[in-house]
């Protein structure tokens, strides 16, 4: 790509003093690695492996066949994400069955079409995580995949970051996996033709889609093959009344005699549970690694999880919390928590419930509140330690 077709990325976007480009410099992309790194291992704590430690950067085999996309703001590199788009056969066995890829292709309009995208490897600075860096880079990636007619585009991310991709036009569609290093993650995929989805959610991308055709017969199809799609409580489409239905039938006799909704009304909880985003697990899944770093809440709705460390062990039963709001660090897990049965969980984020403080303050003094007194999850089965840096 020339130098002029580089800065000429982000001409739509004259208001935005960002700026969106493709790394095509070895400087740039050194610029990346290290910001992955610096994200990744000094600030979250991921115990990565793909790791220069003697240069500080991330750096991985699909870096040499992908394209880097990154968001500048004055000099400095704000953001930054991968975009994959290769066939199957080019794409690592474990992420091939990760992703169903197989399946998918008998989902395309066009079964000789065997190309994928896959978005990965997505960094910000702290300071840029609530500003519209991840849009113009996933907007960007929609660009990129269209002209290569890619069909799909996959990622994964965990549970609590769900609802960001969910507002994209991202869809779940199978169970989770772990990536180690990363933990639990949720796969999602996009439909790059779902025009009709994107515009229900109010996807920042429709206003670019629209100009791409609609494959309602794809998205049949795509239904038809995944029928498990239909149990994920979609953030973005979800309404308030079958929401509070749904976590009524769950936490029975009722979501009021729980202690964390202790002197909360219905409709603060729900404002609560449309903060955040409910998930699945299958049995097996390690929702928290021992020494972990963790800034989110969660509560079990239903199945069963059991929380241990090297001294001893715990059951959690539906109504019961874990996770950390409070501390103004991260907060490093001593203990691990896996599901011994299928499960459904609720998980807000410490960014999430910032937001919703602002807005009920009242009700979130109450939460906090309702978790300094029900702390048995914890401090007895969950201890936390203080760890990390500060997490903006």
């Amino acid at each position: 790509m020339s130098s002029k077709e580089n800065q000429d990325l982000s001409s739509d976007m004259v208001d935005c003093p960002m700026q969106v480009r493709i790394a095509a410099h070895p400087w740039e992309k050194n610029e990346i690695y290290k910001l992955r790194y610096q994200v990744y291992v000094e600030e979250m704590g991921k115990p990565l492996e793909s790791i220069l430690r003697k240069r500080k950067q991330i750096i991985d085999a699909m870096d040499d066949r992908s394209i880097l996309i990154y968001v500048k703001a004055g000099s400095e590199i704000a953001a930054t994400l991968r975009v994959t788009i290769a066939s199957v056969e080019d794409y690592p066995a474990d992420l091939v069955d990760t992703f169903q890829l197989h399946k998918f292709k008998t989902v395309h309009a066009d079964p000789s079409n065997s190309y994928f995208g896959l978005v990965t490897k997505i960094a910000a600075k702290p300071h840029y995580r609530s500003s519209p860096a991840f849009y113009l880079m996933l907007v960007e990636s929609y660009r990129l995949l269209s002209a290569q007619k890619v069909t799909f585009c996959f990622g994964g991310c965990n549970p609590s970051v769900v609802p960001l991709y969910e507002r994209l036009g991202f869809r779940r569609f199978t169970k989770n996996f772990t990536d180690p290093g990363y933990g639990l993650l949720v796969p999602l995929v996009m439909m790059i033709q779902d025009i009709e989805h994107m515009k229900a959610i109010k996807s920042p991308i429709y206003r670019l889609a629209r100009k791409h055709p609609s494959d309602l017969s794809m998205v049949q199809r795509f239904s038809e093959t995944f029928p498990e799609v239909a149990r994920y409580h979609n953030t973005q489409l979800v309404t308030q009344k079958s929401l509070w239905k749904y976590v009524e039938s769950k936490l029975s006799p009722s979501p009021f005699t729980f202690p964390i909704f202790k002197n909360l009304d219905t409709e603060k909880i729900i404002n609560l549970l449309l903060a955040g985003v409910i998930f699945s697990c299958a049995p097996g899944d390690c929702i928290l690694h021992q020494d972990s770093l963790c800034n989110d809440l969660y509560i079990l709705l239903s199945g069963t999880l059991v929380s241990s460390s090297n001294k001893d062990s715990h059951i959690l039963q539906a109504g019961e919390h874990f996770g950390s709001l409070t501390f103004p660090d991260q907060s490093r897990q001593t203990n691990s928590i896996f599901a011994l049965t299928e499960c459904e969980l609720f998980v807000l984020s410490r960014q999430s419930f910032e937001r919703y403080q602002h807005l009920y303050q009242e009700a979130s003094k109450t939460l906090l509140n309702n978790l300094k007194i029900a702390q048995p999850l914890s401090q007895d089965y969950l201890n936390t330690q203080q760890g990390g840096q500060n997490h903006e």
